[in-house]
């Protein structure tokens, strides 16, 4: 059986020229590259190249990098950045939802409609989010962690990351449901 290489090793054997290590890498962290992207721009598309432009960005700036245990934190917060300068490049983007239909809702023609405004409202909810709270949502919906995965990578405590993600799901609700109501 083959061991995992650890992030620290890897970063090593990039920053001397391994590509295979840092392809490693990538397939390691798009994902999480991907679900910063999303947060802030809510369109695949753009979250695709973004996250790919992360990547490029982590190679050239590999050295910068002083302690591998902030990898995963670095990238995200470089494609969270490059998102962010992609919006005021290009301007705010349009959630694009692809609504997959379910067998109980094919007889119902509009149900993809209002799922996929449904979830145009969720994502501009969550863009008007603190960053903090939306990293949280994120790392905790989209890319399934759990809170002791989420305290290593940003820094927090999982209690301070869990009190977090529940004051995001109130402000969601409640933004959503002012909202509804007007």
């Amino acid at each position: 059986m083959t061991e995992v290489p650890d992030d620290a090793s890897l970063i090593g054997k990039a920053r001397r020229g391994d590509r295979h290590a840092f392809g490693l890498i990538v397939e390691r962290y798009f994902r999480a590259a991907y679900a910063s992207a999303y947060a802030v721009l809510g369109n695949a598309g753009d979250a695709e190249e973004i996250a790919q432009e992360t990547f490029v960005q982590a190679y050239q700036k590999l050295d910068r990098l002083r302690e591998p245990g902030a990898l995963p934190g670095w990238l995200w917060r470089i494609a969270h950045d490059t998102a962010l300068k992609h919006i005021r490049k290009h301007g705010r983007m349009k959630p694009v939802g692809e609504v997959p239909e379910s067998p109980s809702r094919q007889n119902e023609p509009h149900m993809p409609l209002l799922a996929a405004e449904e979830k145009q409202q969720l994502l501009a909810a969550m863009g008007e989010l603190p960053e903090e709270m939306q990293e949280a949502l994120v790392m905790k919906f989209w890319e399934d962690l759990d809170y002791d995965q989420m305290a290593a990578r940003t820094g927090a405590s999982a209690a301070a990351l869990y009190q977090r993600v529940c004051r995001a799901l109130k402000r969601l609700r409640e933004m959503i449901e002012t909202r509804e109501s007007t």
